[in-house]
């Protein structure tokens, strides 16, 4: 039973590997005019798709339109906490106490928010940096990856105008690049290390 557990765990941590990186390229495809009745994206989007309208039922309604980003990061919680999991039950069933499952499964739940926070966070760092970018260089608004950048930049950027002096330079992009980074520094990443010690010996799927 142990040794299917953890055949299960490693094909679980794969297959959400895969999906992940098809939600990747779905995101991707609404960037461009995609032809929809090619077979592969027709394909993706079919497999992506149901998620998406999932995230889009707990998604506040301003925010619906970020629904597939929402579910790459709901992937990759289920590829974190999942297969640990599995391990940590495969290690009980061989005899391990139940009080290290439960002290595990804490730590894998813990450290896989952990995580989403982590990719989420980096996500918009990147965001923000490039939409700074964008205002230096003034492009054209008409261009499909500058319209993308303003759509996942606005919701970060905007609530912070509101607390800051105009000036020529646009400083909410710094701000934000600054207040994510510290927040990931000192409240994910400690929580992070905790969850991390608690799962020990177990590791997660992080590829």
């Amino acid at each position: 039973m142990v040794l299917v557990l953890d055949a299960l765990a490693g094909g679980v941590c794969f297959g959400l590997f895969l999906y992940k990186w098809v939600i990747i390229a779905a995101v991707v495809l609404t960037w461009v005019s995609a032809d929809p009745y090619n077979p592969i994206v027709r394909f993706i989007a079919r497999s992506t798709r149901p998620l998406w309208v999932w995230c889009e039922t707990w998604m506040p309604v301003e925010l619906a339109h970020l629904s597939a980003y929402a579910s790459l990061l709901v992937v990759i919680f289920a590829q974190a906490l999942i297969p640990a999991t599995l391990h940590s039950l495969g290690q009980l069933l061989s005899g391990g106490p139940g009080v290290d499952f439960l002290w595990q499964f804490g730590g894998h739940a813990l450290q896989s928010t952990a995580v989403v926070f982590q990719s989420l966070f980096v996500f918009a760092m990147l965001i923000l940096f490039v939409w700074f970018f964008l205002t230096l260089v003034n492009p054209a608004l008409n261009n499909p990856v500058v319209r993308v950048v303003h759509v996942l930049a606005d919701p970060l950027i905007t609530p912070l105008q509101h607390y800051l002096p105009r000036t020529r330079i646009d400083l909410a992009p710094i701000v934000g690049l600054v207040l994510f980074f510290l927040i990931n520094r000192f409240l994910v990443s400690p929580l992070s290390l905790y969850g991390f010690e608690q799962s020990l010996p177990i590791q997660l799927c992080l590829y």
